[in-house]
């Protein structure tokens, strides 16, 4: 156990300027921040460090205010593809277990669309939130306003430093880790803002060892050195590792293999049996280079 703790830390250094490191530079048209892979579990991230705070700040202030204004076509949570995985992952949590009874909170809630389903479409009555944005926090209040639904027990706040007075009996995390600087700091202050046998269900996109479902040059950014807004890039293993390494037990996934999304649902469990698996890294490598020449094929093709 003590020998995959060191192994598991160390990927998540920055500093890290080992043997142990491989850069794909085959990538580099791809990716204007430049790609690494670990030998010794198949992690595949941008080593490119800012603080949580930068990061967090930056997404508050410059990411999510360029993303609110959907009449100049920019993302919001509110379009078709990112209001139907809020539905999956709430409807694949409703399924495994009774919510009505059930404080939940949703960490990191951006624009709040997943909250307003709970409440709307689940009828989730102990709902929370925290986000580290004041200006989404005003945004879900006026959605929730708008609807005429009373709006939950909202935090300003960073995961990292949310305290709850009364912990939560299930926790929710939808494509946030990807994006966070030290994403162990995270989860372990969700394990501590989360009830001793409760649950947490988390979401990715699922990308790696897995058919291809987007072109690669959709996937990373080519024109913007952007990796430290999202440094990670999880797989099943690499993303599994990380909460059984903080103490969660995977009890259930879905069809991610073949489906655009990779959601776990974990227990907040202490006593079992800490099983780590990591991805072999010579076969990520090779996916992505056939997964590369894939999307260029296509390019081609439809030029």
């Amino acid at each position: 156990m003590k020998n995959y703790q060191n192994i598991i830390t160390n990927d998540f250094t920055f500093s890290n300027k080992s043997s142990d490191l491989i850069e794909l530079k085959f990538l580099k048209k791809n990716s204007k921040t430049p790609v690494y892979i670990s030998k010794k579990t198949g992690l595949v991230f941008h080593n490119k460090f800012k603080s949580s705070e930068e990061v967090v700040t930056e997404w508050s202030e410059k990411i999510y205010s360029k993303k609110n204004n959907p009449k100049n076509g920019t993302y919001t949570d509110d379009f078709t593809g990112m209001s139907a995985r809020h539905f999956y992952v709430l409807d694949m949590l409703n399924r495994f277990i009774n919510l009505q009874d059930k404080r939940v909170i949703d960490f990191a809630f951006g624009q709040g669309g997943l909250l307003l389903k709970a409440k709307k479409y689940f009828n989730i009555k102990n709902l929370l939130g925290v986000e580290h944005s004041s200006r989404n926090i005003l945004e879900i209040k006026n959605r929730f306003k708008k609807d005429n639904i009373k709006i939950p027990e909202l935090y300003n706040s960073s995961i990292e430093e949310l305290a709850l007075k009364k912990k939560a009996d299930i926790g929710i995390l939808t494509w946030t880790l990807c994006n966070c600087s030290e994403p162990l700091k995270i989860i372990e202050s969700i394990s501590k803002n989360i009830k001793t046998n409760g649950y947490l269900i988390v979401a990715e996109s699922s990308r790696i060892l897995v058919p291809f479902k987007k072109p690669i040059f959709n996937y990373f950014n080519p024109k913007k050195d952007v990796g430290h807004t999202h440094p990670w890039h999880w797989s099943f293993n690499s993303l599994s590792n990380i909460f059984k390494f903080c103490g969660f037990e995977l009890v259930k996934a879905n069809r991610y293999f073949d489906e655009n999304d990779l959601v776990l649902i974990f227990k907040r469990s202490e006593n079992f049996n800490q099983k780590f698996k990591f991805d072999n890294y010579q076969n990520v490598i090779s996916f992505f280079k056939r997964w590369s020449e894939e999307s260029n094929n296509y390019k081609k093709i439809n030029s």
